[in-house]
C-alpha cells in the first residue's frame, strides 16, 4: 500500500470519526441546557393551525438560529435543506439525531436537485424546513428559493425563530449566531402562516419576497422584544446593544 493511499486512508477515517463525534457532542449539550432552560411561545396558535393537521409546510428559520432549531423542533419529521458543504456534515448529524430529515443542497452547489427533492417531499403532505439567508448571507435577506419551493409546492411558508434571556451572540460571525447559555428561557416566536400565489411574474415575485422577509423579520423582532421584556422582569442584563436594530426598519 503506497503511502498517499495510508495517508488517504487515515484522513478518510478521521473525518468520518468527527462527523460522529461532533454532532453526538452537540446534542449531549444541547439537552443539557435543554433540561435547565424553560420555554415562552408566542404564535403556537400559527404552528397548531399546520403540524397537529398534517399539512404540510416550510418552516423559515433564520441562519442566526441554526443551532438550537434541530432541538427545538425535534421528532417533527422535517426534511431540512442543508449545504453540502463539510460544516453541512456535522449539522446533518445533529438534524438526524433529533428525529428529522435532511436534503443536501444549496444556493451555491446542488440547488436545483435539493430543491426538487424538497417538493417530492412536501408533497407527500410532510413538513420542511429552510434557512432562507444560509448558508453564507447575507443575513436577514430572503433568497429566492424558500419563495419558489413555496410556490411551486403550494404550500405554506410558517416563520420561526427563537431569542433566549440568557444567551451568547457571536457578533463577528455573518450571522450573529444565537447560543443559549444553561438555565435560560427560551422565546420561540411563529409568524402567521404565508401562501404564495401559484402564477407570478418577475416583478409579483419579488413582492412575495419582500413580504415574506418582511414577515421574518417582524417574527424575529417579535421574539427579541419578549426576551427583553422578560431579562428586564428577571433583572438580567440586558442585550439590547447587541440587536442589530436595523432588522426594525
Amino acid at each position: 500500500m503506497s503511502d498517499k493511499l495510508v495517508s488517504e486512508t487515515k484522513d478518510s477515517f478521521k473525518r468520518k470519526f468527527l462527523v460522529w463525534l461532533v454532532p453526538t457532542l452537540v446534542v449531549f449539550l444541547q439537552r443539557i441546557i435543554g433540561l435547565t432552560s424553560k420555554r415562552v411561545e408566542l404564535g403556537k396558535e400559527h404552528f397548531n393551525s399546520l403540524y397537529p393537521l398534517k399539512k404540510p409546510f416550510i418552516l423559515s428559520v433564520w441562519h442566526t438560529n441554526v443551532l438550537y432549531s434541530p432541538y427545538l423542533n425535534k421528532n417533527r419529521k422535517l426534511a431540512v435543506l442543508i449545504s453540502e458543504s463539510k460544516d453541512g456534515d456535522f449539522i446533518t448529524g445533529v438534524v438526524h439525531r433529533f428525529g428529522n430529515g435532511s436534503i443536501r443542497g444549496s444556493s451555491s452547489k446542488g440547488g436545483s436537485r435539493a430543491l426538487k427533492a424538497m417538493i417530492v417531499h412536501l408533497r407527500k403532505n410532510l413538513p420542511a424546513a429552510f434557512t432562507p439567508d444560509g448558508p453564507r448571507g447575507p443575513a436577514w435577506i430572503v433568497q429566492p428559493g424558500l419563495i419558489a419551493a413555496a410556490q411551486v409546492a403550494q404550500v405554506p411558508i410558517l416563520p420561526f425563530h427563537y431569542e433566549c434571556t440568557k444567551q451568547w451572540i457571536a457578533e463577528k460571525s455573518w450571522d450573529k449566531h444565537r447560543i443559549p447559555k444553561p438555565f435560560t428561557t427560551f422565546v420561540i416566536s411563529y409568524g402567521e402562516p404565508i401562501s404564495i400565489p401559484r402564477d407570478l411574474d418577475e416583478a409579483g415575485f419579488e413582492r412575495e419576497r419582500l413580504r415574506v422577509e418582511k414577515a421574518m423579520l417582524e417574527n424575529k423582532n417579535r421574539a427579541e422584544l419578549k426576551a427583553e421584556e422578560l431579562r428586564k422582569a428577571a433583572g438580567i442584563k440586558s442585550n439590547q446593544s447587541e440587536l442589530d436594530l436595523k432588522t426594525r426598519s
